[in-house]
C-alpha cells in the first residue's frame, strides 16, 4: 500500500498575492518512490496540531529536477491551505504521499489546448512544458485570474515562452478588466486552436463554463480532459433499499452513522459532520484509508491497496460500499 513520508521543505516561495510554491526533497532513498509525471499531484497533510487533514497539490516541478514543487493558493476558511501559507518554512518537514493523478498528457507531442483558472495553472504549466519539450509545435494556453496581482507563476511561464519562442500562446485573462470570462470568449479562443486535444482545470464554474462552451462549439468531449480530483464520484446515490449502520473510530472516539446503498463510507461520513481524513476523493491519495473491523463491504477500483492489504483488513472509505446491515471502520 502507499505509506506517506516526511519530507524536509528546502523552499517557500511567494506566488503572487495568496500562494505559494513550496519545495520538498524526497532526497534519494526515496526518489523512485517520488518519480512522478507531469500533471499529477502530492497529498500533503498540515492544519492545526489538533486539527490536521490532507490535501491534494498540484505539482510544478520537472520531472528530472531534485525537489518536488506544488503550488498552495489560499481558500476561503482553507484550514490546511492557509496554515501552510502562514506557517511553513524552509526546513519544516511535512507528511506527504507518493505522487497521484491520471491528469497527465496522452499525445505529448502534439498541438494543445489548454485552459487554466487561478491555481489550476499548476498541472497546466506542467502539462504545457513537457509538450513543448516533446516537440509539440504548438501550445495554446488561456489564463484567467481575479486580477494581476492574484496570478501564479508569472516568471516560470515568461520564461517557458522565451525558451519555445513562437510555439506558447498565452491569453491572460484578468476579470477586473475583462470581466469573467463568456461562452463567445472561449469559443473565439479556442477557434484559433483548432480541435486539438484539450486541458482544463481550475475552480469548478469556471471548468463547466469552458467545457460546454467547447462541446457547444463542436469540440469532441472524448478530448477535453478536466483535472477533478477534488470531486467525489458519489453521486448515484440510490434511492430507497436498506440503510447500513456504520461505527466509526476515530481519534479514540467512536460514532455512528447511517450509509445509503450505494453512498461511498466517505460520503456519509462527511454527511455526518465528522473531520476525517481525506483529499482526493476518488481512491488515489490514501489518505481515508482505515481498517474494517466487521461487516461486509464492496470495494471499487484503486490506485493504492493491493489483494494482501485488502485481505488484510484494509479500505479506502472514498471506494468503498457498505453491502451489510452493520459495518465497523477504525482509521489508524
Amino acid at each position: 500500500m502507499k505509506q506517506a513520508h516526511l519530507l524536509k521543505i528546502t523552499e517557500v516561495v511567494p506566488q503572487g498575492s495568496d500562494a505559494v510554491l513550496v519545495s520538498f526533497a524526497p532526497g534519494d532513498a526515496l526518489r523512485t518512490q517520488f518519480g512522478f509525471k507531469p500533471g499529477q499531484y502530492l497529498t500533503v497533510e498540515g492544519g492545526p496540531e489538533n486539527d490536521r487533514q490532507w490535501r491534494c497539490y498540484s505539482i510544478t516541478s520537472d520531472p528530472m529536477q531534485e525537489c518536488i514543487s506544488v503550488l498552495v493558493r489560499r481558500v476561503q476558511s482553507g484550514l490546511v491551505s492557509n496554515w501552510i501559507c502562514d506557517h511553513v518554512r524552509a526546513d519544516d518537514v511535512l507528511s506527504v504521499f507518493p505522487p497521484a493523478g491520471s491528469f497527465v498528457l496522452r499525445h505529448p507531442g502534439e498541438p494543445l489546448l489548454l485552459f487554466a483558472g487561478g491555481s489550476g495553472i499548476a498541472p497546466i504549466f506542467s502539462l504545457a512544458r513537457q509538450a513543448l519539450q516533446s516537440g509539440a509545435p504548438a501550445v495554446v494556453l488561456f489564463y484567467a485570474n481575479r486580477n494581476a496581482e492574484t496570478m501564479m507563476l508569472s516568471s516560470e511561464l515568461a520564461e517557458l515562452k522565451a525558451q519555445f519562442e513562437g510555439k506558447l500562446q498565452i491569453r491572460f485573462w484578468n476579470d477586473e478588466i475583462d470581466g469573467r470570462p463568456s461562452e463567445a470568449d472561449i469559443i473565439a479562443f479556442a477557434a484559433d486552436a483548432g480541435l486539438t486535444d484539450t486541458y482544463l482545470c481550475g475552480p469548478d464554474p469556471f471548468m463547466r463554463l469552458v467545457r460546454q462552451s467547447l462541446v457547444n462549439a463542436g469540440h469532441d468531449p472524448a478530448q477535453l480532459y478536466c483535472e477533478e480530483f477534488a470531486q467525489a464520484p458519489d453521486q448515484a446515490v440510490e434511492e430507497g433499499g436498506s440503510v447500513s449502520t456504520l461505527t466509526v473510530t476515530l481519534k479514540g472516539k467512536t460514532h455512528q452513522l447511517s450509509v445509503r446503498p450505494k453512498e461511498t463510507l466517505l460520503a456519509a461520513m462527511i454527511h455526518g459532520k465528522l473531520t476525517v481524513p481525506h483529499a482526493c476523493k476518488v481512491g488515489e491519495c490514501a489518505s481515508c484509508m482505515c481498517r474494517l473491523e466487521h461487516g461486509n463491504v464492496e470495494r471499487l477500483s484503486n490506485s493504492v491497496l493491493d489483494e494482501d492489504d485488502e485481505a488484510s483488513g484494509w479500505l479506502l472509505a472514498c471506494r468503498t460500499y457498505a453491502t451489510g446491515d452493520a459495518i465497523a471502520v477504525r482509521f489508524p
